[in-house]
């Protein structure tokens, strides 16, 4: 949801959802663009068909396209000009160890190669987005340097005050003179939702919400 809502989509026109997952980041930047094309790419199958039921149920699956595979091994056609992803949560240094699930560990190695790609399919003005844990955030700046892509905004999210959860992190081709750095509270003390969560994600609520 905070990913999704934190997302300015409203001047690109083609966008890339990496690990689409069941769909919900592609079908909440379609409702806020209405010319933005989104091609989502899910390598689980049980997720992909949940992402197709979703999008098919959808106003805009007329502006959303699912691709089954997976994103390194697919050779895309054209470039974007904004690539999205909640991506595998976890670095770690040990890429033959079965109990790390595929969908929460990812090795350094690995995550170069994947943002190498992403780097290529983004145009010059274009942006990645992502959300990543705030212990290895900084790790990920500085691999995703490597691949050419520089770090243009950071928000820093607090589940609640002085209680640290992750960073939403997006990052451009273009390199810059500093970067936006943001600080973002999602819960009050009482465990209320804070008055910027509910105007950020306001517009995905069908309802007030109060829990």
């Amino acid at each position: 949801m905070l990913l999704g809502a934190y997302i300015d989509a409203s001047r690109q026109s083609l966008g890339l959802d990496i690990g689409a997952g069941t769909g919900v980041l592609s079908l909440m930047l379609a409702q806020r663009n209405p010319t933005i094309q989104i091609t989502c790419i899910e390598i689980d199958e049980k997720s992909s068909d949940e992402c197709s039921a979703n999008i098919k149920e959808s106003p805009w699956s007329n502006r959303i396209q699912l691709i089954h595979h997976d994103f390194i091994e697919y050779q895309f056609t054209h470039k974007f000009d904004l690539i999205f992803t909640n991506p595998p949560y976890y670095l770690t240094d040990n890429s033959s160890n079965e109990s790390n699930e595929r969908t929460k560990h990812i090795t350094p190695e690995s995550l170069l190669s994947w943002l190498n790609k992403i780097a290529n399919l983004l145009t010059i003005k274009g942006e990645f987005w992502m959300i990543w844990p705030s212990e290895t955030s900084q790790k990920i700046i500085e691999i995703a340097h490597d691949s050419g892509l520089h770090v243009a905004k950071k928000i820093t999210v607090y589940s609640k005050k002085n209680k640290l959860s992750r960073n939403i992190l997006c990052f451009s081709r273009e390199k810059k003179e500093g970067f936006n750095d943001e600080q973002f509270i999602i819960r009050n003390h009482d465990n209320s939702y804070s008055d910027a969560y509910r105007s950020l994600t306001s517009d995905f609520h069908y309802t007030e919400f109060n829990a």
